[in-house]
């Protein structure tokens, strides 16, 4: 017998063919076999409902007896190759730049705000027993604190797995728009 669990849904190229492996997940021992059967599928572009019956149509000759679990319908994203995933890497430097700018303004009016250059002054005071001009000393250690605490911040921060509500509402969006706007091939 042969388990297939569908997946909700698949991203493939207009060119590519479509698989068993890129639709459903396969326990057996024939498993091998069955994952590299083509599934008849159109090549347009665009989000297409794949029944689970055109799955089982296509491995039925190599396995008459299949059991579907999941889904009863996969999603498949025709996506074709745009400029956009080829300028990833400047949107991305561009976004990073943005950021930096930013936080940098905004740490900057933030020590206005609370005149830290007094700030430092006193402590430079407090530390060496007289007044300095320059507090270059206070600043250069303040500066790269603040970048490692940042930075160990978000670092610790992106290893915790949690599902923001944002994602929640971003995945039930983009089933409800897979189920309005998924063609029949």
């Amino acid at each position: 017998m042969l388990y297939l669990q569908m997946k909700a849904r698949t991203v493939i190229r207009p060119g590519e063919q479509l698989l068993v492996r890129h639709v459903a997940d396969a326990l057996d021992s024939d498993q091998a076999k069955v994952m590299d059967l083509p599934i008849p599928c159109t090549r347009n572009p665009g989000v297409w409902r794949l029944p689970a019956m055109a799955v089982v149509k296509a491995v039925l000759d190599v396995c008459p007896d299949v059991e579907v679990m999941g889904p009863a319908e996969c999603f498949v994203h025709i996506v074709p190759d745009s400029k956009r995933n080829r300028t990833r890497i400047v949107r991305t430097a561009l976004a990073f730049l943005l950021l930096m700018a930013g936080s940098a303004l905004a740490i900057t009016w933030f020590h206005a705000d609370v005149n830290m250059i007094d700030a430092q002054q006193s402590l430079y005071r407090l530390i060496t027993g007289h007044d300095a001009e320059n507090t270059w000393l206070i600043t250069a250690p303040y500066s790269v604190g603040v970048f490692f605490g940042v930075s160990l911040f978000y670092a610790l921060l992106g290893k915790k797995r949690t599902v923001a509500p944002l994602e929640i509402k971003l995945e039930e969006y983009r089933q409800s728009a897979e189920q309005a706007s998924g063609l029949m091939p």
